[in-house]
């Protein structure tokens, strides 16, 4: 079990994923906050005043030393898709190895923040991941390594369409394709559950995804159902799609490194035909109760949106 006096080291702490996640574990354990820009760092000190926030790099191996410096667990998410991911995640396996065979050693638990089928590795961010779960299996640390499915909130964004008087979802993606979806919710209940349990889960490889299978046609269809409109899908060519996505994620289609750029088109090429597959029975056991469907993921929306405007 985690105590409230252990570090937990959380990485690409300002992204989507630790928006739910954060605030689970903040006030039970040590934050610290891992970012890579002075933007973010202001951001969550102000959000979050009581965690040590930092700047650093996981591609330097000082940086990740520093990361793990001192903590009892860690929480690697890495940028997806983006030049070195693999890299970055096998310096974090090396210094936590090195972290916990230090004298006076707290470290205890190693989680990294994986994706469903990283056996496709076509799919060069898939294929990245393989790698540092791999190192992981290898190594002499307890981890635990989540698979997560896509990202409700970021395939099928139902926040954004309530508040639209004409919703529209520009996409790379093929409306016939059949995917396995997380509801952000869910994965971060996992995650802090995962850390604040701790030994049941050592060794543990859990994927997990709230909605099974459902295309992504389909699930915009529903979500329409449910907030009273209908959802207007503007599916891009290849190459429109894999430059709309460049943008999207790192803000720029020019001057991408290559390995980036044969990530992104092989992502694209995938989810015109396929999505990746899950089950949602392991989410629902770590859970105790059902996962997250279209419906709740739709009240929980506007919850939040509730909550913003008091």
């Amino acid at each position: 079990m985690a105590s409230s006096e252990d570090i937990i080291a959380i990485t690409c702490a300002a992204g989507h994923q630790c928006e739910y996640t954060v605030p689970l574990l903040y006030g039970k354990v040590s934050l610290r906050l891992v970012v890579n820009s002075d933007k973010s760092v202001e951001k969550l000190k102000a959000k979050y005043p009581k965690a040590e926030v930092i700047k650093a790099n996981m591609l330097f191996p000082p940086d990740c030393a520093r990361i793990v410096r001192g903590a009892a667990g860690l929480l690697v998410i890495g940028p997806s898709a983006a030049a070195g991911e693999k890299e970055m995640g096998l310096n974090m396996v090396n210094a936590a190895m090195d972290e916990s065979e230090a004298p006076a050693s707290r470290f205890q638990h190693f989680v990294y923040s994986s994706v469903l089928n990283t056996q496709i590795r076509k799919m060069y961010n898939h294929d990245d991941k393989r790698y540092v779960e791999e190192a992981l299996i290898l190594s002499t640390l307890n981890y635990t390594i989540l698979q997560s499915g896509d990202f409700l909130e970021i395939a099928l964004p139902a926040k954004q369409w309530l508040q639209m008087d004409k919703p529209y979802r520009t996409t790379h993606i093929g409306q016939d394709s059949r995917s396995s979806f997380v509801a952000l919710k869910d994965l971060a209940e996992v995650t802090g559950k995962v850390f604040l349990e701790r030994e049941p889960h050592y060794a543990a490889l859990y994927p997990l995804v709230s909605i099974s299978e459902i295309t992504y046609g389909e699930g915009a269809r529903q979500i329409g159902l449910l907030i009273g409109k209908e959802i207007e899908i503007r599916e891009l060519a290849f190459n429109d799609g894999v430059d709309w996505l460049l943008e999207n994620v790192f803000g720029r289609k020019e001057n991408i490194p290559i390995k980036t750029l044969d990530t992104m088109a092989y992502l694209v090429l995938h989810y015109k035909k396929r999505g990746i597959r899950g089950n949602s029975n392991v989410l629902e056991w770590l859970l105790g109760r059902k996962p997250t469907d279209l419906a709740d993921y739709v009240q929980s929306k506007k919850a939040e949106i509730e909550a913003e405007l008091k």
